[in-house]
């Protein structure tokens, strides 16, 4: 589903500026129920001190006018009071009316009730709880016990409760429409590395080379921007290496093909005499076309993971001596000294001999075939760690710096002159070979001085 079409409602921007609206909407629900709260209880422990405090001083003022605390009624409160009536005795009859009382009675020395309240009866003993003596000039007098009535505010404390009552609800409202606002931005700025990446996705998809995506972010879309622009670059790397590849395999099957077709034609119509000479090139054309086609098969296996490897604990002096033996001869024709050294006691390595013996025939005739008359190519086997490390130097016209990173790709060829004969895959082959057995290969040239190829193997577990 496109973009244009699909509900605002089940966008990526719309659910993150929803996440956002309810989180803060419950985290700022709770802050503001908790300081409502807490404002009022603790507004409510204020009233209650001020009121003990009232009630004590009206029970002092009493007993200082009538020397004794019998017959004191407390004040109505205040907001019960007539206008012009704050204090004085109580206007409820001896027994309490029951409608004013405040959060605190007075009880005598004695610690009985001198009025009733809806919790307490007048005259009623009071035991327990915590009790707040009153004294004048030092002398206890009466003690203020909690009667179970809550404080009541007056207009001017109702009317201070109701503004902070609606300062905290407008102090949320403005949070949760702040909150809106930042997850809007928010979603915005999260989400634009999706948008840059779907449109290079996009571009990709319809064929085009999308815009580089890089990116200044340091974040997790930082990585993935680069992610994506690294993944391009790869298969752009890749898909001109397969046209460039194609390209070669096309060149190299149509040359000897056109010479056999050629060859054939001429001597078909008669153009051609039919000569062992005519019949030997023919055969080392398709002897040509034949190991190109098998090579181009192994590295398809090696490169499905096919390829399949009889290993084995192996000396590999013995093997690396066999292999150079078999060029031998070669060398001697071409005026090249040839040698293999390496120690006699050599730990075993798994390998699978054959493909191994590949690997030497394709570095010995490389190394031979770039080698002038007087020149040398040396092999020699040694350990290095936990793995054998096999080298083949010699002292031909090397290569050119700019080849070197380039001579395990495939079909790939340096200059005219290390074009002449093979295919081209010879050192692809001997890097997938190595590598099946878990080693690695590298190749260093100096032009003019002469090549080292350097591969390792590692030790035979057990």
């Amino acid at each position: 589903m496109s973009a244009a079409a699909r509900p605002f409602w089940r966008t990526l921007p719309w659910r993150l500026t929803l996440a956002f609206v309810l989180v803060s909407a419950l985290a700022l629900g709770i802050v503001g129920l908790a300081s409502y709260a807490s404002t009022r209880a603790e507004f409510n422990t204020l009233l209650g001190a001020q009121a003990r405090e009232q009630l004590a001083s009206e029970v002092q003022t009493y007993v200082s006018a009538h020397g004794t605390v019998q017959g004191f009624r407390p004040a109505p409160p205040l907001q019960d009071a007539a206008p012009g009536g704050v204090g004085g005795p109580f206007r409820g009859g001896p027994g309490g009316d029951g409608r004013r009382h405040g959060p605190f009675v007075v009880l005598d020395t004695a610690r009985r009730a001198l009025y009733s309240t809806p919790e307490v009866t007048g005259g009623q003993a009071v035991q327990g709880g915590p009790l707040t003596p009153v004294r004048v000039n030092g002398q206890l007098v009466a003690y203020l016990a909690p009667s179970g009535a809550r404080p009541r505010p007056d207009a001017r404390s109702a009317e201070f409760l109701a503004r902070t009552t609606r300062a905290i609800a407008w102090a949320m409202l403005g949070a949760v429409g702040l909150a809106v606002l930042t997850g809007m931005l928010l979603a915005r700025s999260f989400l634009q590395p999706l948008q840059q990446l779907l449109v290079g996705i996009h571009a990709l998809q319809r064929g085009e080379t999308p815009t580089a995506l890089a990116s200044r972010r340091a974040d997790e879309f930082g990585e993935v921007l680069s992610a994506f622009d690294d993944m391009h670059a790869s298969v752009t790397r890749n898909q001109r290496a397969r046209q460039q590849l194609t390209a070669n395999i096309a060149h190299d099957l149509n040359t000897p093909l056109a010479v056999v077709s050629g060859t054939l034609e001429g001597m078909l119509d008669g153009t051609f005499r039919v000569t062992p000479e005519r019949l030997g090139r023919l055969h080392r054309e398709t002897a040509h076309i034949a190991q190109l086609v098998n090579d181009l098969r192994f590295l398809s296996l090696a490169d499905a993971g096919e390829l399949k490897m009889q290993r084995r604990p192996t000396d590999l002096l013995p093997l690396l001596e066999d292999a150079v033996g078999t060029f031998r001869e070669r060398a001697e024709a071409a005026g090249v000294t040839l040698g293999v050294d390496g120690p006699a006691d050599l730990p075993t390595v798994a390998v699978d001999g054959v493909r191994l013996t590949q690997v030497m025939q394709n570095l010995l005739s490389n190394a031979l075939t770039y080698t002038p008359s007087g020149g040398r190519v040396q092999v020699r086997v040694e350990r290095a760690g936990e793995a054998v490390r096999v080298t083949v130097q010699d002292s031909g016209v090397g290569l050119a710096p700019g080849a070197v990173p380039h001579v395990f790709d495939r079909l790939y060829r340096a200059d005219g002159a290390r074009s002449s004969g093979g295919s081209g895959l010879g050192l692809s082959i001997c890097r997938s070979i190595v590598e099946a057995h878990g080693g690695h290969i590298a190749l260093s040239s100096v032009e003019g001085q002469g090549t080292t190829v350097v591969f390792e193997l590692p030790l035979a577990v057990g």
